[in-house]
């Protein structure tokens, strides 16, 4: 199965449901973006990056906000989050395509599910207490 095949079979349907208001967001170190989603049911989304660039000034600016939609793009890999008043918080997957390089972006649903994106062009699913991935 292609990545692209992936994206549209589990990995876009998953950042589908990824939708609600940011509650907490803020820079934690090393330079990582940290944000907490509470979806419509109460669930809890965290989304952490890593090996990756965004832009916004303050984080903080970001708390209160609603994430309308969740988009991956098959090209550039830039996790797209659609924002309520027609902004956007574009994450940018870092350079380095080593396969020892950190993930660009995680997210952990409310589940417990552990989505990793990167380095490069692959992502693993997997059970975010015992760090196991399927």
């Amino acid at each position: 199965m292609s990545l692209t095949d992936s994206i549209d079979i589990s990995l876009q349907s998953l950042l589908d449901s990824m939708r609600g208001d940011i509650v907490e967001a803020r820079i934690g170190h090393p330079e990582v973006l940290l944000i907490d989603i509470i979806d419509s049911v109460g669930g809890r989304w965290q989304l952490m990056t890593q090996d990756a660039e965004w832009e916004i000034g303050d984080p903080e600016s970001l708390i209160g906000r609603r994430v309308l939609k969740v988009a991956l793009d098959d090209r550039s890999w830039k996790l797209r989050l659609e924002l309520a008043g027609e902004d956007a918080l574009v994450i940018t997957p870092g350079a380095h395509l080593s396969s020892s390089d950190p993930p660009n972006w995680e997210v952990i649903t409310p589940e417990g599910s552990l989505v990793e994106f990167g380095p490069g062009a692959q992502w693993r699913i997997g059970d975010h207490a015992a760090r196991t991935f399927g």
